[in-house]
């Protein structure tokens, strides 16, 4: 912000402001209103498709660019070892993935994030900041989500295969259904059996979805 936007005269007004990231309820996903929601889309017929990504666990991470300087957010902060954790990983990938090309490809990301005037909100999962029931082999970031910075609204899953396809990012695995009701299903029966494996809820999900995107 410019000193032009700051009035001091004892104590600062803000008189104009852009969120640089909004972070969104962990479990909004599971409440009545986006229930409601789900079975709106079967109300649609065949118009619509629910997308159930496969999350992982880690520490959330959002990353957007400005001005060609990418602005990654952790922790409430732009400034820890958790937002520079997410940075230092995602330029390693890029480092691993495109080898001597890196900095065109990660120049090339921060444009694309800039144009579209979007953030990505990942997973971070290092083997340094703390373990969450499992230690991967090799940091490494997920992204679960292409987000609109404007409406912050989640974008198409088209949006998190393009970051797949042109740069190489690791995205969830997805399983598209064609009708909402076989998630709810699914996800009911499942949501508080803590002895139910990861191989018995894939099955399961494998028995009522319509695709799956690995």
């Amino acid at each position: 912000m410019s000193s032009e936007d700051m009035v001091a005269d004892g104590a600062s007004t803000v008189l104009s402001a852009e969120p640089e990231v909004i972070f969104l309820p962990k479990f909004e996903n599971a409440g009545p209103a986006a229930r409601s929601h789900y079975h709106s889309l079967d109300a649609e017929g065949s118009a619509r498709v629910l997308v159930a990504s496969v999350k992982s666990s880690g520490s959330l991470w959002i990353a957007s660019s400005r001005g060609g300087v990418l602005v990654g957010t952790s922790k409430n902060s732009t400034v820890n070892p958790y937002s520079a954790a997410g940075h230092y990983t995602l330029v390693r990938h890029m480092q691993s993935h495109f080898g001597s090309g890196w900095k065109d490809a990660y120049a090339s990301l921060l444009r694309h994030l800039e144009a579209k005037d979007v953030s990505i909100g990942c997973e971070l999962v290092t083997r340094c900041l703390g373990d969450h029931a499992s230690v991967p082999n090799e940091d490494h970031l997920v992204i679960n989500a292409v987000l609109d910075r404007q409406t912050m609204e989640a974008l198409p899953p088209s949006a998190l295969l393009h970051l797949q396809r042109e740069y190489g990012l690791t995205i969830p695995g997805m399983f598209v259904f064609e009708r909402a009701a076989g998630f709810l299903e699914v996800f009911d029966r499942f949501r508080f059996d803590s002895s139910a494996t990861w191989d018995q809820v894939s099955a399961a999900m494998e028995r009522e979805y319509g695709l799956t995107i690995p």
